[in-house]
């Protein structure tokens, strides 16, 4: 009885679990194309083609996740919706920040004008500048989240040795 709930609990957090980590798994993997993304599309307005080709170049060339949702924001933006609607969308389906930052530069200058070549450009140089500081953040404090975790697990192995040598 105890134990048909407990399994019952775990079998119905499982699918939950299995689920939040592969999001988590395809938005790092988006946010780590994010930069490279960002160059292409720069590359392909400086040369001259339209926004929506160069999403449609985004989402042939780049590699899965980021290839699928500029994909689907290509394909919306086809069929009759706006670009700033398109690429709204974009950031509903992907909530991170530094997408929201792409798309809010690109709908700024759609309003005020500018090389949106150049702003991109930008963009993606601070997100890159901004992973490396991440890095050298994880770096340094690796020796005290180790600290952290031993610190944390030691109760428990007290406990657990004196439960052992004097039950």
């Amino acid at each position: 009885s105890v134990s048909a709930v407990f399994i019952a609990l775990v079998a119905g957090v499982l699918p939950i679990v299995h689920v939040v980590r592969k999001r988590n798994k395809r938005l790092r993997q988006f946010n780590a194309q994010l930069p490279d993304t960002l160059d292409l599309l720069s590359r392909s307005l400086a040369v001259g083609h339209a926004f929506s080709e160069s999403l449609h170049q985004v989402s042939t060339e780049m590699p899965d996740p980021i290839s699928t949702e500029f994909r689907v924001t290509f394909e919306e933006q086809k069929l009759g919706l706006s670009i700033k609607a398109a690429l709204d969308r974009l950031t509903e389906r992907i909530p991170l920040p530094d997408l929201r930052l792409c798309v809010t530069a690109m709908q700024i200058q759609r309003e005020t004008g500018g090389n949106l070549a150049e702003i991109l450009e930008k963009v993606a140089e601070t997100i890159r500048e901004r992973f490396k500081l991440m890095e050298d953040f994880r770096t340094m404090t690796t020796a005290s989240r180790g600290s952290a975790w031993i610190l944390c697990a030691l109760p428990f192995a007290i406990i657990f040795v004196i439960t052992a040598f004097n039950p």
